[in-house]
Order: C-alpha cells, then structure tokens, then sequence
C-alpha cells in the first residue's frame, strides 16, 4: 500500500497543474502540460524551492530567540539528597589516632527547592540590535526564496520553450520524411517510364534513409528535453504529455532598456535580499559596539530547603527553611584580551562585503537585463528574416517541383531546393523559441513579468 501512494503522489500533482482539452478527448486524451501549471507543479514539488523555503522558516525562528533575550529567566530546581557514613577513626586531643568501637554509622538527608529570575536589564543595547538584525536575517531569508523561485521559474520558461523547441523540430522532421517518400514515390513511378535514371531512385531512397534517421533523432532530443522540464518541474514519474505552444511574438523596441533597468534595480527579489542583508549586518556592527559598554543584572530567587534526620522522609515537598536573595549587579568588562575588538571588526568587516556583494549585485542584473534585452532584440530581427527566407525557400520549391515534374529540373536540383527549405523552416521553429526563451531569461533578470505590449 506505501508504494503505491507513493507513486500515485506524484500524479496527483501533475493533475492539478495539467490541463486537458475537452472537446478533443474522445480523439485525443494526450495530456497537455500548460506554462501556468508547470509552474505551479515547480511551486509544489521543486526540492530546491522547498529547502529555501525551510531555509526561511529557520531564520524566522531565530527572532523569537532574539526576543527572548529581552525577558528574565525563570529557573525551577529541586534536589533531594541523602548521605550516608561510618566513623571507625577519631583524633584525640593529644593529636592520637584512636578507633572507634563500635564503628559509629549514621545517614543525613537534606532537601532544597528553589525558584530563581535573572533578568539582563541592559547590555549595551546589543538586544534590541540583535533583535533588528534578526528581523532582518528573517527577511533576507524570505526574500532569498523568492529570489530561487524567480531563478527557477525563469529556467523553467526557458526549458519549456527549448521543449515546444524540440517538439516541433521533431514533427518537422515527421512532415519531412513524408515529403521524402513522396519524393521517393514520384521518382521510381518516372524511372518506370525511363524518364529518370537508376541513379535518381537510389538518391531519394538514400534521402529517405538519411531523413528517417533524423526524425528519429529529433525525437530523442524532444524527449529529452521533455525529461529535462519534468525534473525542474519536480515530477518523479516517468509521465507523457503534450505541451501547449504559448509563444507571443512581438517587436521588444516596444520596450525601453532603461526602464527595465530601473524597474530590475526596483523589483529584483535577490537585490532586495541583498539590501536586508546590509541592514542585518549593520545592525549586527551595533549589536558589537554594545560589548564595549557596561552590562547591569537583576536577579531574584526564592528558596526552602530542610535538613532531615536519618528516620525522616526524603522526598518531602515541604521544606520549612525559607529563604529569599536579590541582587543588583553591575559589571563593565574593560579589557578582556581584544576580544571586543575582534567581534567589532568582524561585524565591521562583515558590513563592508556585504555592501560590495550589494553592488556586485547591481552590476549583474544591469547586464543580465542588457544582455537579455539584446538578445531578444536581435532574436526578433532574426525571427523576420527566417519567415522571409522561409517564404522564398517554399516557393522555390514548388517551381522546383513542377520543373521536376515535367523533366526541366534534375532531382539534384529538387533536392537542392528541399534542402534549403528544410533548414529555413528549422532556422525559423529554432528564432521563434530563442525568442521567448529571451524573454524568460529577460523577466527572470527583471525579476518579475513584464508587461508585454499587445
């Protein structure tokens, strides 16, 4: 019964985030994987996702220990004791070792119970400090997930488009063994009217040979990447599906660069991870400072405790002895071996890396955003001139074709034609998911959608 929950666990997350096309059930129960709910199965099923957000649920517990440094401890004690000796020696008064006989044996107990608070009233302020920079750290840690789950999402968007990449290629790949047997077909039915030499039969059938064997590897690589987008999705079983093609072509001039530079500095969850960091380590400089000033205590303790004979019951929870303490205590550490110095300057220091990392940051997204923004810029310009070629690549071949047909042309020279549209319309699947894949690397260096112009 485990094993089989465990496996059908999985499916069930895939049927959340999967959608089925209704109306082509009863001709097409294939599963299709939607961008939206491959994100959502990443969102539930991502192990490295989950660990940020375990990540983030340590840091916030450490804030309660940061607080709890503000109130007074509270410390309940009992101990119950019994001894027990024998005298079988003695001193006299001259200074004689002398026995003892009979040996002398006897038992003493004794019982004490107490309730003590201590209670730090000021420490150099290094516990509000300390409560401020586990704020901070909390925030860092949360802005860190999304920041992961940003990084993740744009590697998803990118995988699934080089999926939708790999799928098409390959039914290209399909459609064009196809054209190849037709070609193959229209050959041999020609050299039985001796229109074309042997020679011509035996190119189409090595041009069918050669094309079944790139359907096949176009295949393999659609699979693969499908592999790929599952695991970044978090699927474990080996499911098949479909993938809805969601690319929105548009002209990126539409976009301004620096507006996505400003909107990145803005919105980047990893720059603003990187600012509570800088505050964190700031407040953890003071939190420092704050050994180098006086520490004053209070404590107060309440006591009973009995000393009982040896005929007397151990554990009693009465003691009748009652005692009470209270105690002010001032201290002021004034040289304690450059330790405070050392903790002063590693905060420091500390502060300092985390201001460069700040900026280092900043440099990163600004060329992550260039970057990306060029790429889809030129990716865009390509896209244009692939369906250009690929318009000119089709026409050539059915002049080709009809050429063919009626004996103008040589099968080299059909061949050749083919050839070239088949890598025009190849040129053109692979610019139109560069394309998008741009976008995704674009959003993710953004760090949030972009509103994309309709």
């Amino acid at each position: 019964m485990r094993k089989v929950a465990y496996r059908a666990a999985p499916l069930l997350c895939l049927a959340a985030g999967l959608f089925v096309a209704m109306p082509l059930v009863a001709q097409a129960p294939d599963t299709v994987l939607t961008l939206a709910g491959a994100r959502s199965l990443l969102r539930r099923n991502s192990p490295e996702y989950r660990a940020a957000l375990a990540a983030a649920d340590a840091a916030g517990e450490e804030v309660w220990s940061a607080w709890g440094s503000l109130l007074p401890t509270a410390t309940l004690q009992a101990s119950f004791g019994r001894n027990e000796f024998t005298t079988r020696t003695y001193v006299d008064p001259i200074g004689q070792s002398k026995e003892v006989d009979p040996p002398v044996t006897d038992v003493s107990k004794s019982v004490y119970q107490s309730l003590a608070f201590n209670w730090t009233v000021f420490e150099g302020g290094r516990q509000f400090f300390d409560i401020g920079a586990a704020n901070a750290r909390a925030r860092a840690a949360d802005l860190g997930a999304v920041s992961r789950l940003v990084q993740l999402e744009s590697q998803l968007e990118t995988q699934y488009f080089e999926a939708l990449k790999q799928q098409e290629l390959a039914r290209l790949a399909r459609d064009l063994l196809a054209a190849r047997q037709r070609d193959l077909e229209i050959t041999q039915a020609r050299f039985r009217i001796a229109a074309v030499a042997q020679t011509d039969v035996l190119q189409a059938e090595i041009q069918v040979g050669q094309q079944e064997l790139g359907a096949l590897r176009a295949e393999l690589a659609a699979e693969a990447a499908r592999r790929e987008l599952s695991k970044l999705a978090g699927l474990e079983e080996d499911v098949a599906y479909e993938l809805r093609d969601t690319a929105l072509v548009f002209d990126p001039s539409q976009l301004i660069r620096d507006d996505l530079i400003v909107l990145a500095r803005r919105a980047n969850p990893e720059l603003a991870r990187l600012d509570a960091d800088i505050d964190a380590q700031s407040r953890s400089l003071w939190s420092a400072r704050g050994s180098w000033l006086p520490r004053v205590s209070l404590s107060f303790s309440l006591s009973r405790s009995e000393r009982l004979g040896s005929e007397d019951e151990m554990f009693t929870f009465d003691p009748r002895n009652t005692g009470q303490n209270f105690s002010l205590s001032f201290s002021w550490p004034l040289f304690n071996g450059f330790e405070k110095k050392w903790r002063t300057g590693q905060a420091s220091a500390r502060l300092q890396q985390a201001r460069h990392d700040k900026v280092a940051g900043l440099l990163e997204v600004e060329k992550e955003v260039r970057n990306a923004y060029d790429a889809l810029d030129s990716g865009y310009q390509a896209l244009r001139l692939q369906a250009r070629n690929v318009e000119l690549a089709r026409e050539s071949v059915r002049l080709q074709t009809e050429r063919y047909r009626i004996g103008a042309a040589t099968y080299i020279e059909l061949q050749n034609a083919t050839t070239q549209l088949t890598q025009a319309e190849q040129g053109l699947i692979e610019a139109r998911y560069e394309f998008m894949k741009s976008l995704a690397r674009l959003q993710g260096a953004v760090g949030r959608p972009i509103a994309l112009p309709q």
